[in-house]
Order: structure tokens, then C-alpha cells, then sequence
């Protein structure tokens, strides 16, 4: 079982994370598909096509972060729209320096995200992962959970090239017509949390992500159809 991510997927997340300053957590979603037998834990990959930064609303702090969950899931929405079958993977967020562990905060937060009952997504597994500043890069420590095993195992991370067949597999897998789920808040949003500024700029983001994905959406199904 291990994380992959593209170069350029991970140099976005090396970004995100270089956009908020040294001493406050950050952190990122994680969008993507699961490739590999279900039951054969070593040969699965959980493939990462996308991430989403922390937010316009997001808390920033020395040891606390919460992403802006109302931006993330208008996100989540609009990849949905061009690959029906991606998939919340999990995310990730900065720690103190030498603390590669989760929290136990941290731990109850997955076991309510993959154990409640609420009308938001309550995926099957989860990544929990911390990141680490590391000379203007960052080391990741992700560790994968199940409904049936909450203890949580950590996974390697694999980085590869964005043309590697492994990508393309999973772009594929992404776009397959899967059964549409309702379900596609990530978590509720605090009402009256957002200011009429931040509307604006979650609206402009959409607008970019939905004219990237649409372009990109179309260029896989030729890409596809030519092959046949």
C-alpha cells in the first residue's frame, strides 16, 4: 500500500504549504482514486490527482489547523463534475517541527470522519497524514485507516512523473461513470462563517477549477476514444 503523487501534484502541495508562514499548521485535501486489489494490501495504490489548499477561511495557528471545509467541498463538487468517480483520499497537515506523529485529536478526528452517521462524506478509508518543513521542501507522513482498523498503518509515499502510466490509470479510473453521491459536503460549514470578500474569491477559484477540469476532462476522453 503506498501514496502516490506527481511531481507536479506534490510541487503544488510544496506551495501551499510554503504560502503560510513557518511557525502556524496548514494543511491540504487530498483528491484522487484508489488502484489495486482490495485484498491484496501490498498492491494498492491510492493514486493523489488533485489537492485543495486550506481556504479563505481556514484557522491557522501554532498547533492548530482547520480547513475552510464549505471552499473544500464546492471543490470536491465541481472535480466531481468532470471525473465521477474520484474520491476523497484524506489530507494532510503541517506539524511542529519533530512531530511526525498524529495527535490523538488528530486520531478522533478520523474515527469521526469515518464513522459517523451525518449527512456529509463518511468514506470507508481514510489518509491522515503530518507534514514536515524540511529546506524548502516537505516530508510527508501519511498513515492509512479503515472502519475496521482505526489504529491507523503507515504507507510509503511514492513520487512519479505526471506522464506515468500509473497517473494515467488512475485519470482514467477517476472518469469512469460511477454512482453519483449526494453526499459530496465534506464536512458542514459554520453558518454565517464567510464574508461577502471571501464569497468572491471562492467563486472566482471555482470558475478557474471548472474551466481547468473542463479542458482537461475533454482532452482525457479523446484521448481515450482514440484508443479504441
Amino acid at each position: 500500500m503506498q501514496l502516490v503523487l506527481s511531481h507536479f501534484v506534490f510541487s503544488e502541495l510544496v506551495n501551499t504549504v510554503m504560502r503560510t508562514r513557518d511557525g502556524l499548521e496548514t494543511g491540504v485535501k487530498l483528491f484522487g482514486t484508489v488502484l489495486g486489489d482490495c485484498d491484496v494490501s501490498a498492491s494498492r495504490a491510492f493514486v493523489v490527482l488533485a489537492i485543495v489548499g486550506p481556504g479563505q477561511n481556514a484557522t491557522h495557528q501554532p498547533a492548530h489547523y482547520a480547513g475552510d471545509a464549505g471552499y473544500a467541498s464546492e471543490i470536491f463538487a465541481a472535480l466531481g463534475s468532470v471525473m465521477p468517480s474520484i474520491k476523497w483520499l484524506g489530507e494532510l497537515h503541517v506539524h511542529p517541527r519533530g512531530m511526525t506523529w498524529l495527535s490523538a485529536g488528530d486520531r478522533r478526528t478520523v474515527a469521526d470522519i469515518l464513522t459517523g452517521s451525518d449527512d456529509t462524506v463518511h468514506p470507508t478509508e481514510f489518509i491522515a497524514g503530518v507534514m514536515q518543513r524540511d529546506s524548502g521542501t516537505v516530508t510527508i507522513y501519511p498513515y492509512h485507516f479503515a472502519r475496521e482498523c482505526l489504529k491507523g498503518e503507515l504507507m510509503p509515499v511514492r513520487l512519479v512523473e505526471q506522464n506515468a502510466p500509473l497517473i494515467h490509470q488512475a485519470r482514467l479510473r477517476a472518469i469512469e461513470k460511477g454512482i453519483n453521491n449526494d453526499r459530496s459536503s465534506i464536512c458542514p460549514q459554520p453558518s454565517g462563517s464567510r464574508t461577502a470578500e471571501g464569497e468572491t474569491f471562492i467563486h472566482r477559484r471555482l470558475r478557474q477549477w471548472r474551466q481547468r477540469l473542463g479542458a482537461y476532462g475533454r482532452t482525457l476522453w479523446h484521448r481515450q476514444a482514440d484508443t479504441h
